[in-house]
């Protein structure tokens, strides 16, 4: 076999050399022509290669040297899991976990062979399942109004209290100082003051246990229909709570609300009266804006625009209650 011209195996060791010299700068392994490939004819360690690849060869072994050896034990189980484990120094990735896609897992079987009942098979997915949220109830009314004391009695108790204030007002602003500026005596700036505010008092102190509205509140168990509502209105339990509606010394309405069970028939010679709340005493207001604790109620709810929202059949057996006098018969003798 004849051999290769000298001047062609020279050109192709240049390229050769030229090729591993632009690949120096790596960690690769250099290659050469004339580096010897069959056993037994290998040439002299770091014999004819860069000193960059003499040097990260080096640098390669130290760290080889360093790591200690590590004993042949039988792998556990948790080091069966899937790790990049770099078979040089040079590896971008320094053992980082490898997450398995779900189709890599073989699925498990927990009890091969098991059988369950429909039952049980909907009890576990009662359990594991999130059930999408309940719908909230369809509320008729969270109250019924069952009584009114009629438009013209409130624009009447509107009016008086209206009256009682200006005239406090105007003997408070203008008499009692005009008096108290021409030299009257202090004696007589007080009466005065005093006589203008009588009014004021005594119309507060009877109408105080004036009723204007009264609201049944209705239970949770009562409040879906109608019917449910007018079951439980005729069939007033003790606990049944009013919402009682009453005007302040201001003209301001306010509300206070009590239960039956905490109620008795009552009757006053100076003010009109028909029960009193025996409820108490911290729910009963405080000093300054106490709640009124007699009130007054008539035997029939009005009529008119104001009865428009009032619940029918329910106010007779409820002042019954609250009273203890039969609301036919006090409408007869009343006639």
């Amino acid at each position: 076999m004849r051999s290769l011209p000298p001047v062609l195996v020279a050109d192709i060791r240049h390229a050769f050399y030229a090729c591993s010299r632009q690949h120096a700068a790596s960690r690769r392994a250099g290659f050469s022509t004339f580096k010897r490939q069959l056993k037994g004819s290998e040439p002299r360690k770091n014999e004819n290669l860069p000193i960059q690849v003499v040097h990260s060869r080096l640098q390669a072994q130290k760290k080889d040297n360093a790591q200690p050896s590590e004993p042949s034990v039988a792998p556990s189980p948790e080091d069966r899991e899937l790790v990049l484990r770099p078979d040089e120094a040079t590896s971008l990735d320094s053992g980082r976990k490898i997450s398995v896609p779900l189709k890599v897992i073989p699925k498990a079987d927990i009890a091969p062979g098991l059988r369950l009942s429909p039952k049980e098979r909907l009890h576990i997915e009662q359990l594991t399942r999130k059930l999408p949220p309940r719908p909230e109830p369809k509320v008729y009314k969270r109250r019924i109004r069952i009584y009114t004391a009629g438009n013209g009695r409130i624009y009447m108790l509107t009016f008086l209290r209206f009256t009682s204030i200006m005239a406090l007002a105007f003997v408070t602003i203008i008499v009692a100082p005009a008096h108290w500026v021409s030299g009257s005596s202090m004696w007589t700036v007080a009466a005065l003051w005093l006589a203008g505010a009588m009014p004021f008092v005594c119309i507060n102190w009877a109408l105080r246990p004036m009723v204007t509205e009264i609201f049944l509140r209705l239970p949770p168990s009562a409040q879906g229909s109608p019917k449910l509502a007018m079951s439980y209105a005729t069939n007033l339990p003790a606990d049944a709570t009013l919402e009682m509606r009453f005007m302040r010394s201001t003209m301001i309405t306010d509300v206070v609300s009590l239960n039956v069970a905490n109620t008795r028939p009552a009757k006053s010679l100076l003010r009109p009266v028909s029960f009193e709340w025996v409820g108490p005493l911290v729910t009963r207001g405080f000093f300054l804006r106490s709640n009124p604790t007699q009130f007054y109620v008539r035997p029939e709810s009005a009529g008119g625009r104001a009865a428009r929202d009032v619940t029918p059949g329910i106010w007779s057996k409820v002042y019954e209650r609250l009273t203890g006098v039969d609301s036919s018969v006090t409408s007869k003798w009343r006639r």
